[in-house]
């Protein structure tokens, strides 16, 4: 599939918390959302299915498993049984 675009993230007041926004991607099986606390080392993962997030041209998650005080970044990359697309740009959790 073609990669995420779009992608953002906001943090909560509950630093702790974070929801992350990017535009659909037409034949995604689902997504993998990639984060850490640099660009180049997005070393968590939490993987959804396309069907848990419903239908729209955006699509949403909240993350609930950030440190409080630590910056974060984050990206996006879409599988289907073709395999993995390219990861987005990483964006930082703002």
């Amino acid at each position: 599939p073609s990669s995420p675009r779009r992608v953002a993230a906001m943090r909560h007041q509950d630093e702790r918390d974070a929801t992350v926004r990017w535009a659909s991607v037409a034949g995604a099986t689902g997504y993998n959302l990639r984060f850490g606390i640099r660009p180049d080392r997005l070393t968590l993962t939490h993987q959804i299915w396309a069907d848990e997030l419903g239908s729209g041209p955006l699509l949403q998650k909240e993350l609930r498993s950030l440190n409080v005080g630590v910056p974060y970044w984050v990206a996006v990359e879409a599988f289907n049984e073709t395999g993995v697309s390219r990861l987005s740009r990483p964006v930082r959790m703002r």
